[in-house]
C-alpha cells in the first residue's frame, strides 16, 4: 500500500559535529584516547553518517573565527544535523584565543550554530558539555563542569526551540553511577607502561579512553532517541 510504503522510507542524513577534544576522532597514534563523536555512528543505523569535525583547543568562537563551522555550512544540506558542544575551551579564562564569556557563548550558539544551521535547512541539535572528572571528595558525587556554560545552552536551546542533548547531567548521572574510582576507567587514566602511546602512564581528567567514549556516545544517542525527530528512529536499539 503506498501508505505503508512511505513509512518504511527511513530517515537519512549526515550529522555534522561542532566540538573540542573530548568529541574529537583520535588516530592510532592517540590509543586508547577517544572521543564521543568517533563512537557515535556505532549507535545510529547504516543510514546515517558521521561528519565529526571537532578538534581539541577550540571553543564555540574560535571554530567560528577559524573558518571550521563555515566549512561545514558550505556542504551541510537540508535533513541533515549539527551537534553542537562547547565550554571547556571557552571557559579557559587565561587563555584569550579560547575564551569566550558564557554571555558570547550563548550568542554564537544562538546566531552561529542554530540560526545559521536552520537557514541552511538542517537541524541544529545543542549538546551541553560533557563532564570532567571533577568530584566531591566528601559525597562521592560528580560536579557540574562549566554550569555557567551548561546553563546558557540549555537556556538559548529553549529560546530559540532547538532540540537539546543535557550531556552535562546525563554523564555526570553515569559517573556517579560508576564512581569515583571506576571513573578512572572511562577517563585517560593510565599506568605507565599499559600502553605504548602513553609510556609514562597519564592522569586526565578531562579526555577519555575508549571505553569512556563509547559510554559518552551511548548516553548521546540515547538522548537522540527521545527527541522527536527523524534521526531519533535510527537510533540504534540495545546496549552498548
Amino acid at each position: 500500500m503506498p501508505g505503508a510504503a512511505v513509512a518504511a522510507v527511513a530517515a537519512t542524513g549526515t550529522v555534522y559535529i561542532a566540538s573540542d577534544s573530548t568529541a574529537q576522532t583520535y588516530n592510532s597514534r592517540y590509543y586508547p584516547q577517544a572521543g564521543w563523536g568517533q563512537k557515535l555512528s556505532s549507535f545510529l543505523s547504516s543510514n546515517i553518517v558521521v561528519a565529526n569535525h571537532a578538534i581539541g583547543g577550540r571553543s564555540s568562537r574560535s571554530f567560528i573565527e577559524q573558518g571550521r563551522l563555515a566549512a561545514i555550512h558550505q556542504v551541510i544540506r537540508a535533513g541533515d544535523y549539527l551537534f553542537v558542544q562547547f565550554g571547556h575551551n571557552d571557559a579557559t579564562v587565561g587563555n584569550p584565543e579560547r575564551y569566550t564569556s558564557p554571555a558570547d557563548y550563548k550568542e554564537y550558539l544562538r546566531n552561529d550554530y542554530i540560526r545559521a544551521t536552520r537557514a541552511r535547512g538542517a537541524t541544529p541539535v545543542v549538546v551541553t558539555p560533557v563532564s570532567r572528572r571533577s568530584y566531591n571528595a566528601s559525597t562521592g558525587k560528580f560536579n557540574v563542569s562549566f554550569p555557567a556554560y551548561v546553563d546558557a545552552a540549555k537556556a538559548v536551546a529553549r529560546e530559540e526551540g532547538a532540540p537539546l542533548v543535557d550531556l552535562a547531567a546525563a554523564s555526570r548521572g553515569y559517573l556517579d553511577g560508576v564512581g569515583i574510582e571506576g571513573s578512572k576507567g572511562i577517563f585517560l587514566w593510565l599506568a605507565a607502561g599499559q600502553y605504548p602511546n602513553f609510556p609514562n602512564g597519564v592522569q586526565d581528567n578531562t579526555h577519555f579512553q575508549e571505553r569512556g567514549a563509547v559510554e559518552m556516545a551511548w548516553l548521546v544517542s540515547r538522548a537522540v532517541a527521545g527527541l522527536g525527530l527523524p534521526i531519533s528512529g535510527e537510533v540504534v536499539p540495545g546496549v552498548r
